[in-house]
């Protein structure tokens, strides 16, 4: 049995350890409120149906309210009313279970301006789990989000397509250049894989170059080749394309950064040198056959008379050549074809010559045959017929006709010259004015040595001629 004694120092110890523990908690409380009053970030707390009852002098600060005007409101009253929707939404997960919960939202100031911050929120409960209230730290994040507008803004003025990714390839955010070349607005596509976008999907080949190029990214490896994109009313643009993977302080790859800009120019140019040199070679080919052909079926009888002739059928060829390099289109005008043959003929021709018919462009093909042609007809005029006598006169007209089946006809003849004969023999100029011509633009032709001057008719296909 204990004696009065052992009564005494129990109620002692009892005494002097209930002074500690009061002290001790005085002491955390002080430091508690130390804490809270000396917090960077804004603290608020609510009762079970969002009365504010605790605020710290951070709150204060930027809200500009006084504590004791703080202290008289509501959450709901400092929410701004576009955000008080969500703001509900997370409350009643909270009442509901949830422990805490984060979202950006918009705080009511004194002044009536808006605080731009991050609220995560905290569900207060009592030892049976009843929910009490929440506790939310709220931190400024307007000068974040100021930044991020700048920035935006940059990206969206630039010339380039750039966005963020997520190691995985989720499109985080995209510039305005990208969105506006798919017409699209930037919910559509933030959230989703890069490939499911509207930039790719039109493509497997595509689609699967991306998700090896993300893939080999998110390993750190950078990526650049040339794709091609889809762009609105189903157009496709050409793009020089990267992927560059943006590191954190660990070396762990964070986001991908792809980036574009638009070379569609530079591959249409590409395009068209690979098609001038195409042609440049079929050309030369068609060229280097139509002077063998010359070759075998001139006869010369003098070296003399062969270097001169086979000069002169050169510089018929070259002419067509000049014509067709200055042509800005693949197409040559029929009448400066013609003039350009007969230039090198009489300085005085431009008086004695004379062209009539429609506007006309010929192919590069059926310019070399009828530039020829009246190669070989201006030599005749010049040796024997109306380009020998100043008085002699040359007249070409040419025609269209039929609706369907349409064709060319193209009539030369002289006039004031010497009287003309049939030669005695067959001759190249007859070889390029009737086979040549039968087989290159399915022609028919004809000549006739009048009296009067020699007269030759050409009836063709016109879309053997044309250039469309």
């Amino acid at each position: 049995m204990r004696n009065e004694r052992d009564k005494i120092q129990d109620a002692t110890l009892y005494r002097t350890g209930h002074a500690e523990s009061a002290e001790e908690a005085a002491r955390t409380q002080a430091r508690l409120q130390r804490i809270i009053t000396q917090m960077p970030a804004g603290l608020i707390e609510t009762d079970a149906h969002g009365r504010i009852t605790l605020v710290n002098p951070r709150l204060c600060e930027m809200l500009g309210y006084r504590e004791d005007e703080l202290m008289s409101k509501t959450i709901w009253e400092l929410t701004a009313p576009d955000c008080l929707t969500e703001t509900r939404a997370i409350v009643a997960d909270l009442v509901a279970g949830a422990d805490h919960a984060q979202l950006e939202k918009q705080y009511l100031c004194k002044d009536g301006t808006r605080l731009q911050a991050s609220s995560t929120k905290n569900a207060l409960r009592d030892a049976s789990g009843q929910f009490l209230g929440i506790s939310s730290i709220v931190v400024d994040i307007s000068a974040r989000l100021q930044t991020e507008a700048k920035l935006r803004q940059i990206l969206d003025h630039t010339n380039s397509l750039i966005g963020v990714l997520a190691p995985d390839g989720t499109l985080i955010e995209i510039n305005r250049p990208a969105l506006d070349l798919g017409g699209m607005s930037r919910d559509v596509v933030v959230g989703r894989k890069f490939w499911e976008c509207f930039w790719w999907s039109h493509d497997p080949e595509e689609v699967a170059r991306l998700k090896d190029a993300v893939a080999a990214a998110a390993r750190g490896e950078l990526q650049r080749y040339d794709a091609s994109v889809r762009v609105s009313a189903e157009g496709r643009m050409a793009i020089d394309f990267s992927l560059s993977p943006v590191l954190d302080d660990d070396g762990n790859v964070a986001f991908l950064v792809p980036s574009a800009y638009d070379i569609t120019a530079r591959k249409r140019s590409e395009e068209r040198r690979a098609f001038a040199m195409r042609e440049v070679n079929h050309r030369s080919k068609n060229l280097l056959a139509v002077v063998q052909s010359m070759l075998r079926q001139m006869q010369p009888s003098d070296v003399s008379d062969f270097v001169r002739d086979f000069g002169g059928r050169l510089r018929a060829l070259s002419a067509c050549q000049d014509l067709l390099v200055h042509s800005p289109s693949e197409k040559l005008d029929l009448e400066s074809l013609i003039r350009a043959q007969l230039a090198y003929f009489d300085a005085d021709l431009e008086q004695r010559l004379q062209l009539g018919g429609p506007a006309l462009d010929v192919t590069p093909e059926a310019a070399q045959s009828l530039g020829m042609a009246i190669y070989e007809l201006a030599t005749n005029a010049a040796k024997y017929g109306a380009l020998l006598t100043p008085e002699g006169r040359v007249t070409v007209g040419w025609s269209i006709s039929g609706d369907d089946n349409r064709r060319l006809h193209l009539h030369w003849r002289e006039s004031g010259g010497p009287a003309v004969v049939a030669p005695q023999r067959r001759g190249f100029g007859s070889v390029v004015l009737e086979d040549m011509l039968a087989m290159a633009l399915s022609a028919q032709t004809e000549v006739r040595f009048r009296q009067t001057g020699l007269e030759w008719w050409l009836d063709s296909p016109l879309e053997q001629v044309t250039a469309t």
